[in-house]
């Protein structure tokens, strides 16, 4: 028999983890794909088949998710006296305050996971844009765009261009709360500045 949760679950739009233990509990590559598979109700069996794995292991996974409110149930059924839950994450969008700040409370490698994981959403959200890019947008195209430079700076020059692109990402931020409930275009915005290392 199949029991619908008393009102139907609505995500939220979008939630941000600043805290260090629930960053690690999403600084897991196999969380991090439950969490994508989540984004519609299933079962851990359908989550297993999802993903080729062995879905008693992901019951763990599932466990760690719900007790941190990443994800929770949305529907109940029971068959020959066996209880299977659906699950669904709580938000469509989780954004993670940057790891970096968090310092050595964040293990590395947890860190990595984090980041490599930010870089292969923005990687397909990018790749669907530029499918579906207007025909008629200018050049050079105000979005979907992307640059990649490589340059010097001295350390004067480091300081005030940090100020600058800080003060940019800044007022996304600003902007988002102006315009929340806007009927305003979405947009992402991802910048990586780096000192690459010399191999």
């Amino acid at each position: 028999r199949k029991f619908a949760m008393s009102e139907p679950f609505i995500p939220q739009d979008e939630i941000v983890i600043r805290d260090v233990e629930t960053m690690k509990v999403v600084a897991d590559e196999q969380r991090l794909k439950i969490l994508k598979a989540l984004r519609e109700p299933a079962t851990v069996k359908e989550i297993a088949a999802a993903l080729g794995s062995n879905n008693t292991r992901l019951y763990y996974h599932v466990r760690m998710l719900e007790q941190h409110g990443l994800i929770q149930v949305v529907g109940i059924n029971i068959e020959s006296g066996i209880v299977e839950k659906s699950y669904q994450a709580t938000a469509r969008r989780i954004l993670i305050r940057n790891p970096i700040l968090a310092g050595a409370e964040l293990p590395a490698a947890s860190a990595v996971a984090i980041y490599r994981n930010l870089f292969d959403e923005a990687r397909d959200g990018f790749a669907a844009a530029f499918a579906n890019r207007a025909a008629s947008e200018p050049e050079p195209p105000r979005h979907p765009f992307a640059s990649r430079k490589s340059f010097r700076l001295t350390e004067s020059q480091l300081t005030e261009f940090h100020a600058r692109l800080d003060a940019l990402i800044k007022e996304t931020d600003r902007l988002a709360q102006v315009n929340e409930g806007l009927a305003g275009e979405p947009f992402d915005l991802l910048v990586a500045f780096y000192r690459p290392v010399q191999e």
